[in-house]
């Protein structure tokens, strides 16, 4: 769901902001991304503009990847949360997927609306949203990145029998850096990998 470019940094966990989630504009992250077998590279820039969805303010997003194509999204950072606004993978559905709260511990857990009608393609859907590790060490790349969030994110939709799992995103943001990694799976199906080969924090 998302993407990445930047000057030739290598990751780690030096950035200068203090946020799980810059949002300066210019700052940039690049991704190798494998679905399904395939492998590109993802590239995402903060653009400098905002956009407002619901009352809340986004930063806009520019995402350039060989195998998607470009496309635009928006990141939401305040109040000690975040999220993302984007088209999921090559559905061209375009979910909010929550990444993130510094300000709760593990085992947090909050329930989301995918869309703002609360529907994807006319179903009723919903996120499960849970802080399963918090200020953890995880290794990149062969890049160790301290203090990390882990979030995991459920997509579940309602077919008329309550809300069953559909998909599920496993988030690691790191302070300073932002996202370091994303894995994705669907009806219990790795569908796409995401991680972090280098950023630039402005």
């Amino acid at each position: 769901m998302i993407a990445g470019c930047s000057k030739k940094n290598n990751p780690g966990p030096s950035a200068s902001s203090d946020s799980y989630l810059p949002i300066t504009s210019g700052s940039t992250w690049t991704y190798n991304d494998v679905t399904g077998g395939s492998t590109s590279q993802l590239t995402l820039t903060m653009t400098g503009s905002t956009t407002v969805f619901g009352g809340k303010t986004y930063y806009t997003t520019k995402s350039v990847s060989s195998a998607k194509g470009t496309n635009t999204g928006y990141l939401y950072s305040a109040n000690h949360s975040y999220a993302m606004r984007a088209v999921a993978g090559t559905t061209g559905i375009v979910l909010e997927l929550q990444l993130g709260n510094d300000a709760q511990n593990a085992g947090y857990t909050w329930t989301t609306i995918p869309s703002d009608n609360g529907s994807v393609n006319g179903v009723p859907a919903q996120f499960v949203n849970t802080i399963k590790e918090k200020n953890i060490t995880k290794v990149v790349n062969g890049k160790t990145f301290n203090n990390v969030i882990h979030t995991q994110a459920i997509l579940q939709y309602d077919l008329g029998t309550g809300f069953q799992d559909v998909a599920v995103y496993d988030i690691y943001l790191a302070k300073g850096v932002g996202m370091i990694e994303n894995d994705t799976s669907v009806s219990g199906t790795p569908y796409e990998v995401q991680t972090i080969t280098g950023y630039t924090i402005k």
